[in-house]
């Protein structure tokens, strides 16, 4: 071998060390960090220790470091971006994170993810996502949530408002609330009534709340289970609100013609005589002129009357709720509960107006009298929701 051939054959060789090497830094690292706006650890991992502050400390931005050290750091905020949430739980299916409610900050790498601002940290700083995040991310498949997706944004939280106000002008909480305050004889004192009023209509408001919650959790326990628990579900929901809308579109026109007696969708003749019982029996105890009970033993009987009637109401006025509930499980934790919180305020609303102008204004039986010429109206509106519902599950199905 000559002289060129020697030298020629060490260039190649240089080369190609060159060339390799640059092939391995630039590898394509890429990682996939999801956070939440409102989550105090993401803040802190972002350079903003201080939590919601401004000040920004760019020795405490890990997002930063990564990208520094070479990685590709593709960010997604679960309470803002839309679609995060269902590709948040396709990630956590695909890597196999099982727990029923997967917290952020959480980053998946290679095959591997770590969960926890401190976890993070130390993977960061002793360079291990650096060295496995050489292997690809995993693919996922999305499965988009709830029927109404994307919850988290403006019309989806103006569609759960609705849901919530329309269910809390339901005419079966209506008849029960009007029922239990003509039934108050106790007092002429108008204010001890708006405040008896108001505690009743707590007691439903947290009895719904707390069901709400129970509700919550278990639906949320399916929501990455095998695609078939799913599918059953899809199907239950897409016959109850089919059904529904038949019904209450029945109704419409049953009401429309003031035949009251044939309205369909109310709580059953013997749920009904049941819940009268006990209001009687309870507001014959408070009117009995031997009765000594103050105020605050009013109150405390009148928030424990509100929260057992919840619980038959609901067979009327859940028909909605768990519909909502259902889609609701597919948001992150903080904001699922605030979409449940949200419902539930404006599912008083209604029961708080018809309330204090019962008392303070028109009377009970205007009151009843303006609800029931308007019950077609409130029918329809039902039948339009649950139609929407019934379309939109639908195409979910098929």
């Amino acid at each position: 071998m000559n002289r060129f051939n020697i030298y020629f054959t060490i260039l190649l060789v240089i080369l190609f060390s060159i060339v390799s090497a640059k092939g391995v830094m630039a590898a394509d690292r890429t990682v996939a960090y999801f956070k939440e706006y409102y989550c105090i650890e993401c803040q802190g991992f972002a350079g903003y220790p201080d939590g919601y502050s401004k000040t920004y400390h760019p020795e405490s931005d890990y997002i930063k470091i990564m990208e520094d050290q070479g990685i590709t750091v593709i960010v997604y905020d679960i309470q803002t971006d839309d679609g995060a949430n269902d590709l948040f739980s396709a990630y956590n299916k695909k890597y196999g994170n099982d727990t029923s409610n997967p917290t952020v900050p959480i980053l998946f790498f290679g095959n591997q993810f770590i969960e926890g601002a401190d976890d993070l940290r130390i993977a960061i700083n002793n360079n291990s996502i650096y060295n496995e995040s050489i292997n690809p991310l995993l693919e996922v498949e999305v499965t988009h949530g709830g029927a109404f997706s994307n919850l988290k944004g403006f019309a989806g939280f103006i569609a759960v408002l609705g849901a919530g106000l329309l269910d809390g002008v339901n005419p079966c909480a209506i008849a029960m609330l009007l029922l239990f305050v003509s039934l108050l004889g106790f007092t002429e004192n108008k204010k001890s009534l708006i405040l008896v009023s108001i505690t009743y209509i707590s007691a439903l408001f947290f009895s719904y709340l707390l069901i709400g919650f129970g509700l919550l959790n278990i639906l949320s326990s399916f929501a990455d289970q095998a695609d078939i628990i799913n599918t059953v579900i899809n199907w239950f929901i897409f016959i109850l609100v089919s059904f529904l809308f038949l019904i209450n579109f029945y109704d419409f026109f049953v009401s429309r013609k003031e035949d009251y007696s044939k309205v369909k969708n109310q709580l059953p003749k013997w749920v009904q005589k049941y819940n009268k019982v006990i209001v009687k029996k309870f507001t014959n105890a408070m009117n009995n002129k031997d009765s000594k009970r103050g105020l605050i033993s009013i109150l405390a009987l009148t928030f424990v009357l509100g929260l057992t009637l919840s619980v038959t109401e609901l067979i009327c006025t859940g028909q909605i709720y768990v519909t909502i509930v259902n889609e609701i499980k597919y948001e992150s934790v903080g904001y699922s509960y605030f979409l449940l919180l949200s419902y539930n305020i404006m599912f008083i609303i209604p029961l708080v107006i018809i309330a204090v102008v019962s008392i303070t204004g028109k009377g009970i039986m205007s009151t009843s009298n303006f609800i029931r010429e308007h019950l077609h109206i409130i029918k329809i509106l039902n039948a339009l929701l649950f139609l929407i519902i019934a379309i939109i599950f639908y195409f979910r199905i098929f």
